[in-house]
């Protein structure tokens, strides 16, 4: 026992002379080279993500002697894994207050480890930073995806959907010559179409920032493209109004069928729908639904023509809105007849007064009747009680102005369930107006019984569709009219479903036309303008 106590001291005793070696090892270090100096540290530090590139942001304490800082990470292959930092002007950021520098990859993505070591100029070194960072390159761009670009229906501006980090985009657009606009960056949701061509192509690409203290914004890679809406609609009623109600030649004819075409392969209840609808969307639908736009462009054109159009005296300006609503202008005054459409109410401003055949919604507007008794203009009928001065249910005679009205009252196209229902009216224009004189047949049921208090020779008839009963009020006889023009009317309203459900179509109306006792029987469509003039229509 004692032999092995031995050996244990002897073991003990030879560590500690070892021990002693080293602690004199260290303390002749310290005094050769005094104790050990850190360089000062890095206060703080901050990283910007970039394409294939990081901006590294350095904060560090004050230090008289600091020198530099040293950039370290790790990578693969032949790649720089560190960059010097020298704490100078060069590297200054006076904004931010602190150094930095950028650092560039060529082929390197993704999220990195950046550590930072602080150096004085005597070479002694801070404790470590780190910091991590992402860098953006082809893989994460190819993830990113363009915001939706809508083209308004009027094809008049684009509209992108907002996204998450985006900051804008890139357009260009396809001309009416075919030519593509130069590619221009916009910060705006909505940008301006000018000649855009219908059917032809928007091309856009969606600029990101993802986050706001990235010192690169990306593209998406490729281009979006949208299709531009077109509307077989505006071509057929642009042709339609280079040809003329007094001629229905074969280009005419091929306009009024493809017309017909439009409006059979519309439901009625979309119609309904576009009625109901707000305004914008409404709009919307004329200039993608093809017989909308005939619709709605005759409106415009018609609301632009009054007000612009200058009556000569003796002449008198004549123009059909939709189904049997017509606008007439003298020399000194505006009416208007069984005007009924989507935005009828604009057009009060504009006239004088108006005339309603019947309660029918087709051929009464509600909205307008309201609006011209709102600013007591006289709304002449046999069921708006507003106006007590001219409503009434019997025949009656009525002078507004220079103008001379004669009314009778008939049943409703010989139903036997709505008697007495529509009034027909007769008016005279007056000297101004060469004495111009038209009868509005309404919905009437064309009996000579029912037209005695409006008989006589005049110069306009406005008829519905010329079928054969329409003519037992043509003539001589007591009852009768003899015009020296008839037009033919209610064509295809809308609210009806197609012939022979209920709308009256241009084929059958065409069919009608050789059957008409009327010399001079035209078929105007939507927005037409004719001029009386000198005793003929033109």
């Amino acid at each position: 026992m004692s032999k092995i106590n031995y050996i244990l001291l002897w073991a003990f005793f030879q560590l500690f002379l070892v021990g002693c070696d080293n602690a004199d090892d260290l303390l002749n270090q310290h005094i050769k080279d005094g104790p050990l100096v850190y360089a000062g540290k890095i206060k703080e530090m901050g990283a910007q993500s970039g394409y294939y590139r990081i901006r590294v942001n350095l904060f560090p304490t004050t230090d008289a002697n600091r020198s530099h800082s040293v950039l370290t990470w790790n990578t693969q292959g032949d790649t720089k894994d560190s960059m010097r930092v020298d704490y100078n002007e060069a590297n200054f950021d006076p904004i931010m207050g602190g150094y930095f520098k950028v650092i560039e990859f060529a082929d390197l993505q993704g999220p990195l480890e950046i550590k930072a070591q602080n150096v004085d100029k005597f070479g002694n070194k801070s404790l470590m930073e780190s910091i991590s960072a992402n860098i953006y390159g082809t893989d994460y761009v190819s993830a990113l995806v363009n915001s939706p670009a809508k083209v308004s229906s009027k094809v008049d501006k684009v509209t992108f959907e907002e996204r998450v980090g985006a900051v804008g985009n890139i357009i260009s657009y396809e001309k009416i010559d075919g030519s593509f606009t130069p590619e221009v960056f916009v910060k705006d949701k909505n940008y301006p179409l000018v000649d855009a061509k219908r059917g032809g192509l928007v091309r856009t690409k969606t600029r990101f920032l993802i986050n706001e203290t990235d010192i690169d914004t990306l593209d998406v890679t490729a281009f979006l493209e949208t299709r531009i809406p077109t509307n077989d609609g505006i071509a057929v009623y642009e042709a339609l109004l280079q040809t003329s109600p007094f001629s229905l030649d074969n280009e005419r004819l091929a306009v009024l069928r493809q017309i017909e075409v439009f409006s059979d392969s519309f439901p009625k209840a979309s119609f309904g729908q576009y009625l109901k609808a707000g305004d914008e969307a409404s709009v919307d639908m004329e200039y993608t639904t093809p017989i909308l736009y005939a619709y709605g462009r005759a409106f415009d054109k018609l609301m632009d023509e009054v007000q612009h159009t200058d009556v000569a005296y003796g002449s008198v300006a004549v123009w059909l809105l939709y189904n049997m609503g017509y606008v007439v202008k003298t020399p000194s005054v505006t009416f208007g007849i069984d005007v009924d459409h989507r935005w009828a109410e604009k057009l009060e401003p504009y006239l004088d007064f108006i005339c309603v055949t019947h309660n029918h919604v087709d051929h009464a507007h509600v909205k307008l009747m309201d609006a011209m008794n709102k600013k007591g203009k006289p709304v002449l009928s046999n069921f708006y009680k507003k106006d007590t001065k001219y409503y009434s249910e019997d025949a009656k005679n009525f002078t507004i102005g220079n103008i001379k009205i004669r009314t009778d009252i008939t049943d409703h196209l010989r139903d036997p369930a709505l008697p007495k229902f529509v009034t027909v009216f007769r008016i005279e224009c007056g000297a101004d107006a060469g004495n111009f004189s038209m009868l509005h047949c309404g919905d009437s049921g064309f009996r000579p019984t029912e037209f005695t208090k409006v008989e006589g020779p005049l110069d306009l008839a406005v008829l519905r569709w010329g079928a054969p009963r329409e003519n037992d009020i043509l003539g001589t006889g007591s009852g009768q009219v003899e015009p020296k023009y008839a037009i033919l009317s209610h064509l295809i309203e809308l609210r009806h479903d197609p012939y022979p459900n209920g709308q009256a179509s241009i084929s059958q109306t065409l069919k009608h036309l050789p059957g008409v006792k009327c010399d001079n029987t035209i078929i105007p469509f939507w927005g037409e303008k004719m001029i009386w003039k000198n005793g003929q229509m033109q």
